[in-house]
């Protein structure tokens, strides 16, 4: 286009110089009249100058939009690989329990910054121009495939915490029957203990305490006592039927201390 418009200046200013009398007349008039340059082929020679102007403005003004909306699209591309890197490493390590959001935000994003890279005009477009764009479309490639290995990741570190959780959930409930069967036959053990030393203290008559009769009403206290103790050891752990068992040691206890 620029030698095309070279030509046209070239052959604007012979037009003006023979019109003006500048070149040497080496032949007759008629010649001279030959060489003359009309005003219709003048102004047809200027409107095509004119058109050809416009066309190079338009053209380098084309170029100036596309280089700046492929810069914005770089910027945007550049902070769109910045999160898909961490979510690499989020998903990859497992910790992070919203990687499948963030990877479909990100494939949004990609698809968004794609379609904004096809709406570029690239008709006229320089050397320099088109490579930036052809790396762009490269990059965007690479992010989407990235985006698909990830979400293959993501399934499959997703499969393993389903897996772990209900492994983990069967353990809870295992480690919760334990701990019930645990505290029945500890509550079955206090209450059966009372029982027991209550039974051992009826065996024992009710004394006055003078002489030798002393330690045996010593002893049946005692031994009420520790029978209350079972009773309220099964009653802290849930045992409503010590509480009525304690009721009775307890008058059992005042009886036998007041006789």
């Amino acid at each position: 286009m620029g030698l095309n418009k070279l030509k046209i200046i070239a052959l604007f200013c012979m037009g003006l110089m023979t019109a003006c009398g500048k070149f040497p007349s080496t032949g007759t008039s008629k010649d001279a009249q030959e060489q003359t340059v009309s005003l219709d082929e003048y102004n047809q020679l200027r409107e095509r100058y004119e058109l050809l102007r416009e066309a190079s403005e338009g053209t380098k003004a084309a170029n100036e939009r596309a280089r700046q909306e492929l810069d914005d699209i770089m910027v945007e591309l550049s902070a769109i690989s910045g999160r898909t890197i961490k979510l690499q490493k989020d998903a990859e390590s497992g910790i992070a329990r919203d990687t499948r959001t963030r990877a479909v935000k990100i494939a949004e994003s990609i698809a968004i910054i794609k379609r904004r890279l096809n709406a570029v005009s690239t008709n006229g477009a320089d050397k320099q121009t088109l490579a930036l764009v052809e790396n762009l479309r490269k990059t965007i490639a690479l992010n989407e495939q990235e985006i698909q290995r990830l979400n293959s990741v993501i399934e499959e570190k997703n499969q393993q915490i389903t897996t772990l959780d209900t492994e983990l959930a069967r353990k809870n409930n295992e480690l919760s029957q334990a701990i019930a069967e645990m505290q029945a036959a500890e509550k079955a053990s206090w209450l059966n203990m009372g029982d027991e030393l209550t039974r051992a203290a009826d065996l024992l008559p009710d004394v006055k305490g003078h002489g030798n009769m002393k330690e045996i009403k010593q002893a049946k206290l005692l031994i009420l006592k520790r029978a209350k103790a079972a009773y309220n050891q099964a009653l802290k752990l849930g045992c409503s039927e010590a509480y009525s068992k304690m009721q009775m040691v307890d008058e059992k206890y005042s009886h036998a201390y007041n006789r």
